[in-house]
């Protein structure tokens, strides 16, 4: 019996290269390869699609911090070395990055190919949407920014069009700090049950700006405005935090699944917006900026 046609295997070291084999034919990118690699076994993706390889391409790893504050990391960029790194204190992003399965999975697993397997309960999108994150996808043609909540469209489904590539997730400078927690029933290699990112802003003791993201409780990763204009003008006391973590509810529209009940995922959201906005508001006293 003979072989199924298989796509070409390519390893390009630069990105010029990289997008003009984006735009040929249907490509799969291979980065970390974590997801891809079971999901092609699967029969989840085409193997009938070429395999680009993107790891010899230096200039979408690495982690840098611009003199107006701005961070940017590259989409290649490991998990592993984000949640490790010494360019910014811990916070939202860094926080999910160091939640993703076990360290070999961190790794060899990519922000970028986090961002753009959209899982709504990947560990990492909440932080990216409640920093404010924008997203650079470069093709043939230029490059484009897309906000972090309006890249994803539902369950493993983006924006991205097939010829283009998440190069760089820019997060604007920010005065505030943030935290990600998630609940699972075992302590690692799991995926959330429901998951809570908080960033706060803070002035002269009130909070001046918040913004709250939840994972697993949609279709899509997800902000929660309601809780976070409840936190905006306060003093970020215990009533104030409660009340706003309470309204998470007002956005959380969870499923029931093989890994938790709709209910249950409602009575746990409370209880870690309230210690997700807990750590931020510790961090933000502590100096942290992020």
């Amino acid at each position: 019996m003979s072989e199924p046609d298989v796509g070409a295997y390519r390893r390009p070291d630069n990105l010029s290269e990289l997008l003009t084999l984006l735009d040929r034919r249907p490509t799969s990118v291979l980065a970390g390869g974590t997801d891809l690699v079971v999901m092609r076994a699967d029969g989840m993706v085409d193997r009938t699609q070429d395999i680009v390889d993107i790891k010899d391409v230096s200039d979408l790893r690495g982690i840098s911090l611009d003199a107006d504050g701005t961070l940017t990391i590259g989409a290649a960029t490991s998990l592993q070395e984000l949640a490790k790194t010494p360019v910014i204190p811990p916070n939202a992003i860094t926080d999910g990055a160091s939640l993703v399965g076990g360290w070999q999975t961190r790794a060899r697993g990519t922000i970028g190919g986090n961002i753009c397997r959209a899982s709504p309960a990947a560990d990492t999108l909440p932080g990216v949407l409640a920093a404010d994150a924008q997203l650079e996808l470069a093709s043939t043609t230029g490059t484009r920014l897309v906000p972090g909540h309006a890249f994803f469209t539902g369950p493993g489904r983006t924006v991205r069009k097939p010829n283009e590539l998440l190069t760089r997730i820019i997060v604007p400078a920010s005065l505030g700090a943030s935290a990600y927690l998630r609940f699972t029933y075992r302590l690692a290699m799991d995926l959330a049950v429901v998951g809570v990112a908080a960033h706060l802003d803070i002035k002269n003791g009130r909070c001046v700006a918040a913004r709250v993201a939840l994972s697993a409780a949609a279709a899509t990763p997800v902000l929660a405005p309601d809780a976070a204009d409840a936190l905006v003008g306060t003093e970020l006391d215990e009533p104030s935090i409660e009340a706003a973590a309470q309204l998470v509810l007002n956005t959380a529209t969870p499923i029931d699944d093989g890994r938790g009940s709709r209910a249950h995922r409602r009575t746990v959201l409370p209880v870690l917006a309230k210690r997700a906005i807990g750590i931020a508001l510790e961090r933000a006293r502590e100096g942290h900026r992020r």
